[in-house]
């Protein structure tokens, strides 16, 4: 399935990294090599343990692994990614060759397909510098688990207050508002207040790190206006739950950008109206 939908650079990054954290990986401790053959050796000669068979006008090459009598020009190692075939893995390749080249300095090789079960990627790299590549994918699926582990893939927004840490010009949230979530299966809920926002309400579906909802609200001047928000859950560097919500007012006009991150600390109890709730604690939008 191929996605078409449009996201922030911080958008894009924390949707790969659960993609990354997501997908199966299967590693392969062979060494592997590309085999040239001319068009008319292709019936001959074409290995049946080939992961890979392309070609360009006058040549196919194989990927296949090196044998004993083998003299290959260039050393692999492969690793395989199997994704679920529901989830949006568009840009993976161009995201994570990225990385590899910034953190290692090697460039990789990727075979993309496809079947009616299954997405896959076969990855390579040289050999020599294998363990440091293969080092910076368990790394990036490791902060990708812990979008996953922390906000709804294995666990949930449940219980979680968060503060607005930047806001658009268009929006009424400033540092002064706080979110408190509330969470059943993807049904997703938060109360929210402060600084311009008298009170507010949002509700929405979380789907992996994706939280599609509406808003309503009453300023502090008595008016109430709502709209929709799409919004992307990621981490902050010292594992804080990340929220970076794009919204568009239904009642007025404007549109932009809103960041809210979990405050530390326990908290379990938010004051309301003078009164103590054990619920979430926090409110905002």
């Amino acid at each position: 399935m191929v996605h078409v939908s449009q996201e922030t650079p911080e958008e894009t990054d924390a949707r790969l990294r659960h993609v990354l954290a997501t997908a199966s990986l299967d590693l392969d401790e062979r060494s592997w090599w590309y085999e040239e053959l001319a068009l008319v050796e292709f019936q001959r000669r074409v290995r049946d343990d080939a992961v890979a068979i392309v070609r360009d006008a006058d040549r196919w090459s194989q990927l296949i692994p090196v044998g004993p009598a083998d003299a290959p020009p260039e050393r692999f190692r492969l690793w395989t990614f199997h994704f679920p075939v529901d989830l949006d893995s568009s840009g993976f390749v161009g995201w994570l060759a990225t990385h590899i080249k910034r953190a290692t300095g090697s460039g990789v090789f990727v075979v993309c397909g496809q079947n009616s079960g299954r997405i896959y990627d076969h990855w390579g790299c040289p050999e020599s510098v294998a363990d440091r590549v293969l080092e910076t994918v368990r790394g990036l699926a490791a902060r990708g688990e812990d979008i996953g582990v922390r906000t709804g893939q294995r666990g949930s927004l449940h219980g979680l207050r968060l503060r607005v840490v930047s806001s658009a010009e268009a929006g009424d949230v400033d540092t002064a508002t706080t979110f408190a979530f509330e969470q059943a299966g993807p049904m997703t809920w938060a109360r929210y207040e402060g600084g311009k926002v008298r009170l507010g309400f949002l509700l929405g579906a979380l789907s992996g790190s994706r939280l599609e909802c509406r808003y309503v609200q009453m300023a502090n001047d008595g008016r109430i206006d709502g709209g929709h928000s799409s919004c992307i859950v990621g981490v902050t560097p010292d594992g804080r739950v990340r929220l970076t919500e794009r919204f568009q007012w239904d009642t007025r006009r404007g549109s932009g950008t809103n960041v809210f991150e979990e405050t530390p600390g326990p908290g379990h109890q938010l004051e309301v109206h003078g009164q103590q709730s054990s619920g979430p604690r926090g409110v905002a939008e």
